[in-house]
């Protein structure tokens, strides 16, 4: 039924995993540069540490080794990785605070100008929506906290002892593609085809099965023509969900007074509105916006709730408003890429 993700981008990895996520990301860049100051910090016992954070020492990371770096200068720069749909955090993204940053991710994505697909092997939810897209290193549970729907990495480019970028795709998949239409695709067009797919509804119906069970398959149309448009229409999506390129419908504003603390996240169906507290509030936000997921999350009552006893900061209500239009775009253009999908393929072989 086509050609698995893992025939056309061969270069793919889990996404990096800590093992104390506690620890290992936080909010805001200030959050973790004072914890790197506190693993440096002599005068802090290694217990209170320990009962701090949960610190511990596993198989594959040792706190005692950890503490030691630490005072010998060996953190870095704190980065930013994606961590959930949507939202962003700071990490020290090395060994010294997690047990597996991942080489491809350190060599292909951290610090470069890149862009990675994110879809697991096998799902055990009934539906399949288990599609996202970064720019930043990301972590194994962005589209889902299963420990089955962990999220493979597939970067679109990649970088080999710091010369100029390569494509990351497979000379036989190129050499199909390009035999095939009779034209040679950018990786950027090449990707937008793929996440155009990826979030069509008929395929995720017709091949829900083999979704459950492997990497996603995709197949390519006879026609250039269909392809392109499957393409363009899969490169804006990326681009949204990116939040680099959407058309802005003024979602989620925000109301109200108060101290912005996130104390309960409650939606009003019939006001529209996402309540953070007793006097604030998102809106309007429509039912179809609230109820969308990107894997097992959704999207916006995630964002919200992670962020429960924590004060907003403006950055953080902006970007609220950001990610509702972002969801109500995609739920717009997966319709429009519906429609494509089912022109370029009519019959569900």
């Amino acid at each position: 039924m086509g050609w698995r993700l893992t025939e056309i981008l061969p270069v793919n990895v889990l996404g990096f995993q800590t093992h104390r996520d506690a620890f290992a990301v936080s909010f805001t860049k200030d959050e973790m540069n004072h914890k790197l100051a506190e693993l440096a910090d002599s005068r802090i016992p290694d217990e209170e540490l320990r009962r701090r954070y949960g610190l511990k020492t596993n198989r594959d990371w040792s706190f005692p080794d950890a503490r030691s770096a630490a005072r010998d200068g060996g953190a870095t720069l704190p980065q930013l990785v994606a961590y959930r749909p949507f939202d962003d955090r700071w990490s020290d993204f090395s060994g010294l605070t997690m047990d597996y940053p991942r080489r491809e991710l350190l060599d292909h994505v951290a610090g470069q100008s890149n862009i990675t697909l994110l879809a697991p092997r096998g799902v055990g939810s009934r539906d399949w929506r288990h599609a996202f897209i970064a720019d930043k290193p990301a972590n194994d549970c962005v589209i889902s906290d299963k420990s089955r729907e962990a999220n493979q990495v597939y970067p679109l480019w990649r970088f080999v002892d710091n010369a100029a970028a390569e494509e990351n795709i497979t000379l036989r998949f190129r050499t199909f593609l390009e035999k095939s239409y009779e034209h040679h695709y950018t990786p950027e067009e090449i990707l937008g085809y793929i996440y155009a797919v990826l979030h069509a509804p008929t395929y995720r119906g017709r091949y829900a099965e083999f979704l459950r069970i492997d990497f996603p398959r995709v197949r390519f149309p006879e026609s250039a023509d269909d392809f392109e448009t499957l393409s363009g229409l899969g490169w804006a999506l990326v681009q949204a969900h990116l939040l680099r390129e959407l058309p802005r419908h003024g979602l989620a504003a925000y109301h109200g007074r108060g101290d912005h603390t996130v104390e309960a996240v409650r939606y009003a169906p019939a006001a529209e509105a996402i309540a953070i507290n007793k006097t604030q509030c998102f809106k309007p936000v429509p039912q179809a916006v609230w109820d969308f997921h990107i894997g097992g999350y959704r999207v916006l009552d995630k964002y919200l709730k992670s962020r429960k006893g924590r004060v907003l900061s403006l950055d953080e209500i902006d970007h609220v408003g950001a990610v509702a239009d972002s969801v109500a775009f995609t739920i717009e253009q997966m319709a429009r890429i519906d429609e494509a999908y089912k022109a370029a393929f009519p019959d569900p072989t």
